[in-house]
C-alpha cells in the first residue's frame, strides 16, 4: 500500500485557512475567488469547503451553526470529523495577515500532486513502449506545459497586491548607478536608449550578411561576462574553437588572422596568454553540440538556472532553430520558435539575445539601411521581439564594383535600436574593428585617437 504521507499535502494550511473563514466570515468571498474545495488533499477539509461555497453562493451567514447544517444536508458531518474536528478548526488560531500564504501553499501542493499524476502517466507511456520516441517527447513536454501553464493562471494577482512589488523594483533601481537597471551591454549609448538588456526580454538583432552580427553578439555576452554574470551561447555556424579564437583576438588585440595562422612571435604569445588569462576568468558557456532544436536548447539553460549560472542566453541565429514539430510552412515554424523564445526569456527571467536573418528584398533596394518590414519571415519575429536591433553600414565598393565588405577592417557602423518596448529607440554608432573581432563606441575611439597624437 502506498504511504500517504509521500503525496504532497499542507494539512496546517488547509485548517489555517478554514480557520481564517471562522474567525472572519467577511474574507469568505476573496478566499473563494482564489481557491475551490477540490484544490485541498484532505477530504474533510473539501467537505467543509464544499459547505462553506453552498452557504455563500446561498447568501447565508456563515458561522459553525450554518457549517455544522450544512454539512449534515450533505450527508458528511460524520465523515468529516463531526464537532471536534470543527472545534479543531476553530482552535487553530491562524494568522489572517498570513491568509495569502495559505492560499499559496494549497495552490502549490495542488500543484504537485497533478504533476506527479502527470509524471506517472509519462512513466506509463514509457513502459507501454506503444510510441515511438518522439511522439513520447512531444505529447511528454505537452503535459508538463500544462502543469506550467496551469500555475501561470493561479498566479494572477489583483492589482494592489501587485503594485507594491512594481515600487520595490523602482525602489531598487533608483539606487543603481547611472540609469542602467538590466545587464551592461558594455556600450554607453546603448546603455542610454535601452537602460540595459533586462530579464524577461527577447532582444533580436539583425543583419545583412558580413556586417558582423555575430561579433557583436559575442562582444555582448563577453561584455556582460566581465561584470561577473553567466552566459549560455549557442552558436550553431561557429564552432567553440572559433569563438575562443574571436575573443582571444579581442582582449590580446592580436589580429584574428594570425592567431589562426600561429605565426607569432615572443610577445604576441605572451599577450595571448594574458587574454586567456582573462576569458578564463568568464563564466561563459559554450554549446559545443550546434543542437538547432528549441527544446534543447531550453533543457540546457533549465540546467543552468538551477545551478544559477544564466544571466544571459545568445543565440546566433534564429532561423536555423527548428521548434521540433513537422511544418511545411516556414514562416508559421519560425513564429513559433520566436515566440518560443520569448516565453523562454520570461520563463528563466533572463534577456535572450536572438541574431535573425534580414530578407533578401533589401538587397534590391537602393537604400540598404534596414527597417522593421526586411526582418525575415518578419510579422511574428517583430511581434514577438521587445527590442529589435539593426546593424547597418554602407557597403564599400572597389573600382570595379566588387564588394569590400568582407574585408573592411575598421569602418563606422550604425546600430539601430528600431523596436525598443520598454524605452527609447535610436542609434549608436560604432567602430568595427573586423582585424580584432570587436565593435568599440565612436567615442571612445575618439578619445584613444586624441591620446594618441
Amino acid at each position: 500500500m502506498e504511504n500517504q504521507k509521500k503525496i504532497p499535502q499542507a494539512l496546517e494550511a488547509e485548517i489555517y485557512l478554514l480557520g481564517c473563514i471562522f474567525i472572519k466570515p467577511e474574507i469568505t468571498g476573496e478566499i473563494l475567488n482564489q481557491v475551490d474545495s477540490k484544490d485541498f488533499y484532505s477530504q474533510k477539509n473539501q467537505n467543509i469547503m464544499q459547505a462553506i461555497q453552498n452557504i455563500y453562493e446561498a447568501k447565508r451567514q456563515i458561522d459553525e451553526v450554518t457549517i455544522i447544517d450544512e454539512l449534515k444536508r450533505m450527508n458528511v458531518f460524520e465523515a468529516s470529523g463531526g464537532i471536534e474536528y470543527l472545534y479543531e478548526i476553530i482552535n487553530s488560531v491562524p494568522n489572517v495577515a498570513n491568509l495569502e500564504a495559505y492560499i499559496e501553499i494549497i495552490h502549490q501542493k495542488k500543484l504537485e500532486r497533478y504533476l506527479l499524476e502527470v509524471v506517472r502517466k509519462i512513466s506509463d507511456n514509457i513502459l507501454d513502449g506503444n510510441m515511438e520516441f518522439s511522439e513520447l517527447l512531444v505529447k511528454s513536454e505537452q503535459q508538463l506545459m500544462d502543469v506550467i501553464n496551469r500555475q501561470r493562471i493561479e498566479d494572477m494577482k489583483r492589482l494592489d497586491l501587485l503594485t507594491e512589488e512594481v515600487i520595490d523594483i523602482i525602489e531598487a533601481n533608483k539606487n543603481k548607478e547611472g540609469n542602467l537597471v538590466g545587464l551592461d551591454t558594455g556600450y554607453q549609448d546603448l546603455n542610454t536608449l535601452t537602460a540595459g538588456f533586462k530579464p524577461g526580454e527577447l532582444i533580436i538583432l539583425a543583419a545583412r550578411p558580413s556586417i558582423g552580427k555575430s561579433t557583436l553578439a559575442l562582444n555582448f555576452a563577453a561584455n556582460v561576462c566581465r561584470t561577473e554574470k553567466s552566459v549560455a551561447l549557442f552558436s550553431l555556424e561557429m564552432g567553440s574553437d572559433q569563438l575562443i579564437m574571436r575573443l582571444l583576438s579581442t582582449f590580446s588585440g592580436i589580429a584574428l588572422n594570425k592567431i589562426v595562422s600561429g605565426k607569432l612571435d615572443n610577445e604576441e604569445m605572451n599577450m595571448l596568454m594574458q587574454a586567456q588569462t582573462t576569458i578564463n576568468k568568464f563564466s561563459l558557456y559554450i554549446d559545443q553540440s550546434s543542437t538547432t532544436n528549441l527544446r534543447d536548447i531550453r533543457s540546457k539553460c533549465q540546467k543552468l538556472a538551477r545551478e544559477n549560472k544564466l544571466d544571459l542566453i545568445v543565440i546566433d541565429y534564429l532561423q536555423l532553430l527548428s521548434s521540433g514539430e513537422n511544418r511545411a510552412n516556414r514562416v508559421d515554424e519560425v513564429g513559433r520558435i520566436s515566440r518560443g523564445l520569448k516565453e523562454m526569456a520570461r520563463l528563466f527571467k533572463v534577456p535572450i539575445i536572438a541574431l535573425s536573418q534580414l530578407s533578401r528584398s533589401i538587397e534590391q533596394r537602393e537604400d540598404k539601411r534596414p527597417v522593421l518590414a526586411d526582418l525575415r519571415e518578419s510579422g511574428s519575429i517583430e511581434q514577438d521581439a521587445d527590442i529589435v536591433m539593426f546593424l547597418h553600414r554602407e557597403t564599400a565598393k572597389k573600382t570595379d564594383g566588387e564588394d569590400t565588405t568582407k574585408t573592411v577592417h575598421s569602418a563606422k557602423t550604425e546600430l539601430i535600436v528600431a523596436k525598443n518596448r520598454q524605452g527609447m529607440t535610436g542609434s549608436v554608432n560604432l567602430i568595427f574593428k573586423g582585424a580584432q573581432s570587436q565593435f568599440v563606441s565612436e567615442k571612445s575611439q575618439d578619445r584613444k585617437n586624441s591620446e594618441d597624437k
